[in-house]
């Protein structure tokens, strides 16, 4: 989800604003963001993150709660736009043991008023939160206990302080809540917020057959509706080998396509690939392509997804929702190059 995340107190972060004496300031005129400093203790702390556009403000608490909260927001020239925020924390079952609940609290991109007389965080996750984290559902379906592999943790989804169904989040490799490694696995915030990308202008596209982003003349190589709401399609026209016809990567919903691959269409050789990755009695069929430092896998399975990496990193993987083609279609096998599994095809 923060796939380029540096430290601004790292030479080169090239941030706007610094965490200075807990106050967060604007590193070239110094005017703060706040008349209150952020409230860190004995038992707490503050971090101030970048990536890309966003700031994330990372504050942490060493007590037996163990909590942790990311504040997400974009600043340009004196002017911020609350993103989001993400809270964690520690809990004991009796029966189960210690395990993660919180919740995710998402904005309405409207301008957030600078400075606060109170702390930056403690207005902004009222903004965002309103009373979020005494709605907490600290039971059933909410409850991962701590994983050795991985943290999994569903949570309750607030958008403009209003409940908005749950989210899921996996911190690959790890037992405790670390932004570094924090993957979306349901009802994520907009794909197009995680990895890059791939055009950034609309598509002048339309879509619409059987539900995907394909035309009623091209082929359905994949497509599935995505858990976060949006359509990702594969569509071919004339096909037949990869020095022919067209394949396009699609994103968006009918009518409003926002992403595509390649911009223009043309031959998918050297561009994309099918892989059969089955291994056993477990299918796992895949159609990949690579945008700059991004990979993109469309994968069939028992329950289909779709997967980015970043490198070796997954930045971003959601499963499809029923319906839809959510296979990989035989004519890609004859239309595409084919490549050996690898390592990445199991990220």
């Amino acid at each position: 989800m923060f796939p380029s995340l540096t430290s601004c107190r790292d030479v080169g972060s090239e941030c706007a604003l610094a965490l200075k004496d807990n106050f967060l300031v604007d590193v070239h005129s110094g005017q703060r963001l706040s008349e209150t400093e952020e409230p860190a203790g004995a038992m707490s702390g503050f971090w101030l993150y970048r990536d890309g556009e966003r700031y994330i403000l990372q504050e942490e608490n060493y007590s037996q709660a163990k909590t942790r909260r990311w504040l997400v927001f974009t600043y340009d020239s004196g002017k911020v736009v609350l993103d989001g925020a993400y809270v964690f924390s520690i809990d004991i079952d009796m029966n189960t043991g210690p395990y993660w609940h919180g919740y995710d609290c998402r904005g309405n991109a409207k301008p957030f008023a600078v400075p606060t007389k109170d702390s930056f965080s403690e207005v902004a996750l009222e903004a965002l939160c309103g009373e979020a984290e005494g709605w907490v559902v600290s039971g059933g379906d909410t409850k991962v206990p701590v994983s050795a592999k991985g943290l999994a943790v569903s949570v309750p989804v607030y958008h403009a302080r209003n409940r908005d169904g749950s989210a899921t989040y996996l911190f690959t490799e790890s037992d405790d809540p670390d932004l570094s490694k924090l993957v979306c696995l349901s009802n994520c915030a907009d794909i197009a917020k995680a990895p890059e990308r791939v055009s950034q202008e609309t598509a002048p596209l339309k879509g619409g057959q059987d539900g995907t982003l394909c035309s009623d003349d091209e082929d359905i190589y994949f497509s599935c509706p995505l858990e976060g709401g949006k359509t990702v399609s594969v569509c071919a026209t004339g096909n037949s080998k990869p020095t022919a016809g067209s394949v396009q990567y699609r994103y968006g919903v009918p009518g409003n396509i926002e992403m595509v691959y390649p911009k223009s269409a043309m031959p998918p050789k050297g561009k994309f690939f099918v892989v059969d990755a089955s291994e056993g009695s477990v299918n796992l069929n895949i159609i990949k392509f690579k945008s700059g430092a991004y990979t993109y896998l469309v994968n069939q399975a028992f329950v289909s997804y779709l997967t980015v990496l970043k490198g070796d990193k997954v930045v971003f993987r959601q499963s499809c929702n029923a319906g839809g083609h959510a296979y990989v279609h035989r004519l890609a096998d004859f239309g595409l190059e084919a490549r050996p599994k690898s390592a990445e095809d199991f990220r």
